[in-house]
């Protein structure tokens, strides 16, 4: 593993700002995966059909997997996942709820270029296009 890498994400996780003071209206839009951390090791992603769809009002509204396309429109998946945004002192959490599954990825950066989740013991980074 990188060193400079990992005390990159180790200063991300701890300058989050408070919870308090994340726009969550920015979650709205196309983010691409970047790359996934776990336990000391960072996983690239070169696959560009790896985008996510967020429509939020009010705390609550789904994300979809979209497929980028060559004249740069995006192909959109039937299959949505409805989040609710659960707000408390500590953190941000995102509250997924599908027919099979419920779970709970945590917020832990939000701005209008980047976004960090965190699920279980896997740190995802996205970055906003268009």
């Amino acid at each position: 593993m990188n060193i400079k890498y990992f005390f990159s994400i180790l200063v991300i996780l701890l300058s989050c700002n408070d919870s308090k003071k994340i726009d969550t209206n920015l979650l709205n839009g196309y983010w691409m995966i970047e790359n996934v951390s776990r336990e000391n090791e960072v996983f690239r992603l070169d696959n560009t059909t790896l985008v996510d769809f967020y429509k939020i009002k009010d705390y609550s509204g789904w994300r979809t997997k979209v497929k980028p396309l060559i004249d740069n429109s995006f192909r959109t998946s039937n299959n949505k996942v409805f989040i609710k945004i659960i707000k408390n002192e500590e953190k941000i959490s995102l509250a997924i709820k599908t027919p099979w599954d419920n779970w709970e990825e945590e917020l832990l950066k939000l701005d209008s270029i980047s976004l960090i989740l965190k699920i279980e013991d896997k740190i995802f980074r996205y970055i906003k296009i268009r």
